[in-house]
């Protein structure tokens, strides 16, 4: 990802830390006039840029209207990536107001194939731009996705909140001059907003690597504890053990069968051959069998990658011509050729020649005891994928049947654009008129996440030194009953009782953080006006179950931007055609795009899902392959107890006792290796729940259950080869050869 920027090395994002009562979080948000005084005042920037975060807005040409995907960006956004334009100058692009530049894809939508530079394009209805070029569109390897780009001045002179030090939201990306220290330049403008905030600032600002964020982007108190890497190094070290579980596979069935190349051993060295060319020769024959796999495995993961890449959402390809890849790939078949041929050669090898051309070869201890100890292994490893698929999907379960505090069920939601805005009591009136509808109202909060906070909050008993951050919750009267967010203590917000804009709810968290003790009546001050607290709302959760609920509260507003309504389960789409009829009646050039509440919520959780769908298939693998190795082993071992399977039938042994008999050393081996998986397997999936603030817990018996699977999969497994050794006519067994 982003690595395709010829700078790359050169290319920071600014972010900053922000310090409250002791905890420290990092934000990729800034003041919006950040990347412009930077450059003016510190060398070490080359070029600048804001931007703004990904949103969507209505674009019409003639008798077309789409919503389109856009950031605001200032023009040195150009200079700092890699954006390969096909129409237009890089240094005039979004220079003058009312511009925008397009992706190839949207200029083609409303313009055709011709250059549209010069043609006029209208946004939300009421602003027309003028395009000035026009780019390929973003790679799929890129981190910034749109489908244009528009000229920040025009945002920000619509957002006069974003031109204050004090306030942060939109984004900045630097390029660097060459040989610049980073550790000199962080330490300049560490304290930079200090001293521009007249306000104590609890802001430090530093560069952070541009190619290093996709990867590597999460921090705790300052310093960086991973990302995305994590599932990189998970997903590898599965690899790597599955890779593991096939090469035991493989030693323990060519040692199993040593003695059917006993002869040929001894043979060889009566003759003259040398331990190490023997070694040579066995270690060669693994490493043939290697490039075999290689050429299979190829094929199959060229047939197998559009799946792969449905699942996990990617676009992966292959490039056989990389040379990284091509010495990858063939590092990966020598290592394990010389991993499952190094003991089977080295064991083989050894063999006496006068012994084994007597036919004396008899199996030692160590050699049964390597075996059983790698059968150990490779089934210690698959419980512990089992157990770790158990517990990643009962954590999704968790995720998506936990009360959140507020009702996600049958709500849905919409943008209050244009008309439907500013006309909201009448279309909130004519929308809960319609049958089926329970509730209405609106809010400029999305209740998916962090989306506006401040700390600006005092109160009575305050410590000079405490610094809190709350969620900032704007809302219309009505919105706590829509959601369904429970009050504990006082009342909600209503016209009844007069004007409640100077009054304010809290959630339990906020109070509790706040050291209030019976709140309702009390006053705080919100950016030094006073407020009046009314309620208190049961702690609801707004962010993903990694996060504690944070300090929240609600105050109304007459703006909000999010409609949410509430209906009954029975005939949802009739009332969505009404809602859809009553939207078109107050905005007829915008699309109805309405979403339901719980399926944005569970989008939340869609690298938790690929997490899970993925650990199943990867331990449905190691099992898989496990069983392979020993189907191979038990049938091997009948076949060597083939005349005492006789011996014992003769004498009078039910098939049975025979299957139990033949069963029992496997069961000891599964049995053992569930003692030694399950307190690995505890201890990494408590650091795996150790990423969630709210977690399903990790329960005795899902441990239990997943050895009971590991066992009786053993046992189907060799119950095929010991019944049908058990079945076997004796006679043919004890006949003399």
């Amino acid at each position: 990802m982003d690595q395709y920027h010829a700078d790359i090395e050169h290319i920071y994002q600014v972010m900053e830390h922000q310090s409250y009562s002791g905890e420290v979080m990092t934000t990729l948000s800034t003041p919006g006039i950040l990347a412009r005084n930077i450059k003016e005042e510190f060398p070490e920037f080359e070029y600048t840029s804001t931007y703004t975060w990904n949103n969507d807005y209505l674009f019409t040409k003639d008798n077309m209207a789409y919503r389109e995907d856009g950031l605001y960006v200032e023009n040195d956004f150009f200079k700092i990536l890699d954006i390969d334009l096909i129409y237009g100058n890089r240094d005039e692009l979004l220079t003058s107001p009312n511009t925008i530049v397009l992706s190839e894809s949207m200029a083609k939508k409303y313009f055709g194939d011709g250059n549209p530079i010069g043609e006029g394009i209208t946004i939300n209805n009421d602003q027309e731009l003028t395009v000035t070029g026009v780019y390929r569109d973003m790679p799929s390897y890129s981190t910034f996705q749109f489908d244009c780009l528009l000229m920040y001045d025009d945002w920000l002179e619509e957002s006069p909140w974003a031109s204050e030090w004090g306030n942060n939201g939109p984004r900045t990306i630097a390029k660097l001059t060459p040989g610049v220290d980073i550790d000199d330049l962080n330490s300049k403008i560490r304290d930079y907003i200090k001293t521009k905030d007249e306000d104590d600032s609890n802001v430090e600002l530093f560069v952070y690597p541009f190619a290093d964020r996709y990867l590597y982007g999460q921090f705790e108190n300052k310093v960086v504890v991973g990302g995305r890497i994590e599932y990189v190094r998970l997903f590898s070290i599965v690899a790597i053990f599955i890779l593991l579980i096939a090469c035991i596979n493989f030693m323990n069935l060519s040692t199993a069968k040593a003695a059917k190349r006993a002869k040929e051993v001894g043979i060889r060295k009566s003759i003259g051959a040398s331990q190490g060319s023997l070694i040579g020769q066995f270690i060669g024959e693994s490493m043939i069998i290697s490039f075999f796999a290689l050429f299979i495995s190829i094929v199959s993961v060229q047939l197998f990658l559009p799946i792969f890449n449905n699942l996990t959402d990617k676009t992966i390809t292959i490039d056989f011509g990389d040379p990284i890849l091509l010495g990858l790939f063939l590092g990966t078949v020598v290592l394990t050729g010389l991993v499952s041929g190094s003991y089977p050669a080295f064991y083989l090898s050894s063999l006496e020649a006068v012994k084994t051309l007597k036919g004396s070869l008899k199996s030692s201890w160590k050699e049964a005891f390597a075996r059983k100890g790698l059968v150990v292994f490779q089934f210690s490893l698959s419980i512990v994928l089992i157990v770790s698929t158990i517990i990643i999907y009962r954590q999704i379960q968790f995720t998506q049947s936990k009360n959140l505090g507020y009702n996600r069920e049958n709500l849905i939601t919409f943008a209050t654009e244009d008309e439907v805005g500013e006309q909201w009591e009448t279309v909130k009136d004519q929308i809960e008129k319609i049958p089926g509808v329970i509730s209405v109202s609106r809010s400029s909060h999305p209740f998916l996440g962090q989306n506006n906070n401040t700390s600006g909050l005092d109160w009575e008993g305050k410590d000079p030194d405490t610094r809190i951050l709350f969620e900032n919750i704007g809302m219309d009267y009505g919105l706590i009953e829509t959601m369904g967010v429970e009050l504990i203590d006082g009342r909600t917000f209503s016209p009844e009782f007069g004007n409640d804009s100077s009054k304010i709810i809290f959630n339990e968290t906020a109070i509790a953080a706040m050291g209030l003790e019976n709140p309702v009546g009390k006053t705080i001050q919100l950016w030094e006006e006073d407020r009046e607290i009314i309620g208190v709302a049961k702690d609801f959760h707004f962010q993903s179950f990694r996060t504690e609920v944070n300090p929240a509260f609600f105050r109304l507003v007459d703006w909000s931007w999010r409609a949410y309504v509430r209906v009954e389960s029975q005939n949802i789409s009739n009332s969505l055609s009404q809602i859809e009829a009553v939207y078109k009646q107050f905005n007829t050039r915008y699309p109805f795009d309405y979403r339901f509440m719980d399926e944005q919520y569970a989008n939340l959780y869609q690298a938790e899902m690929r997490v899970g769908a993925l650990a199943r298939y990867f331990a449905f693998i190691a099992i898989f392959i496990s069983c392979l190795g020993l189907f191979g082993l038990s049938a091997f071992t009948a076949e060597q107890r083939s005349k005492e399977i006789g011996v014992r039938k003769v004498l009078g042994a039910s098939v049975q006792s025979l299957v139990v008999l033949l069963s029992r050393d496997f069961t000891k081996l599964v049995l053992i290796a569930i003692g030694i998986s399950i307190p690995i397997s505890w201890y990494l999936m408590q650091q795996w729940m150790d990423d969630y603030a709210y977690s399903s817990g990790l329960e005795w018996w899902v441990f239990i259950l997943a050895g009971i699977t590991a066992l009786v999969i053993a046992w189907l497994t060799v119950s095929w080869q010991s019944i049908k050794a058990a079945l076997t006519n004796p006679v043919n067994s004890l006949k003399s050869e």
